[in-house]
């Protein structure tokens, strides 16, 4: 091979190369704006002032959620249904990343819709569940506690679609499940109905809803959070504001798993009663 030619084929390795390179950084940059655009969906379509409604006497409400990855696929979200009705929900998408993030968005959204349709909490999920499933060729699934508070009796209406119960906190600290069924998740059976249970909160009543990532997060010896630390958690905690209670819940979940990772996000949402206004 002459020099030339020599000359030649190392100057085209080195074209192609660099080419190769830009077009990885030129994917890299648009994976990234993909990123941040869906953190920056998620994020905003997620309530982050509290007090929420500082006009409503009768209820305090704080949300908080950690993600694993830089966009969850959990939620929490809460909104007036006329000005005497509060609905809120909890949920969890199946997966991680950007499609479980993308995946609970909509969630949302349509429940939204639907909440503003179906004033029945059973009928809200139903109604959610076949927009869900009529066009989910990936067969992603969502599990979702949604309630409605009544805010001149106290009344909690609800249904549970294949999530954990939230937990009742008591004014003297003891804890006990919400009562009622746990229906199946929602997005694969779109004829599958869900049904509406219903509980009158006391005053001074705490609701703590939670995802699995709270008792699912592992130390780094892979023991679970687990249910029972969760209700010891939150029965110790002083009959603070709500804001004190999350931090203190979401701290002794991180303290437990220490130096391991976040493997799933840790989603929280804390509602009590206070009485009629």
């Amino acid at each position: 091979m002459s020099r030339e030619a020599a000359e030649l084929r190392a100057r085209t390795l080195q074209l192609t190369v660099v080419l190769d390179a830009l077009r990885s950084r030129d994917r890299a940059n648009a994976e990234q704006m993909e990123w941040d655009f869906a953190t920056q969906l998620q994020m905003e379509g997620l309530p982050q002032d509290f007090p929420a409604f500082p006009d409503h006497p009768e209820f305090d409400l704080r949300a908080g959620m950690v993600t694993a990855q830089e966009v969850g696929g959990d939620l929490y979200d809460f909104f007036l249904l006329g000005p005497d009705r509060l609905g809120f929900v909890v949920a969890d998408a199946s997966g991680k990343g950007l499609p479980a993030a993308i995946f609970i968005t909509l969630t949302r959204t349509l429940l939204r819709a639907a909440a503003r349709r179906e004033p029945d909490p059973g009928a809200c999920l139903t109604l959610l569940n076949g927009l869900l499933a009529f066009d989910n060729p990936e067969v992603m699934f969502v599990t979702g506690f949604y309630g409605v508070l009544d805010l001149g009796s106290g009344e909690l209406s609800y249904a549970n679609a294949g999530h954990p119960p939230p937990l009742l906190r008591r004014p003297d600290g003891t804890i006990a499940a919400l009562p009622g069924s746990r229906r199946p998740i929602m997005g694969v059976l779109e004829e599958f109905s869900y049904a509406t249970e219903r509980r009158r909160l006391l005053p001074g009543e705490t609701l703590v809803c939670f995802t699995d990532g709270v008792t699912e997060a592992h130390s780094p010896t892979q023991e679970l959070f687990g249910d029972d630390r969760l209700e010891r958690t939150i029965a110790a905690a002083p009959d603070l504001a709500l804001d004190a209670m999350l931090a203190g819940i979401i701290g002794a979940v991180d303290q437990f798993m220490s130096i391991a990772p976040v493997a799933d996000d840790v989603t929280l949402l804390l509602l009590r009663w206070l009485g009629p206004a």
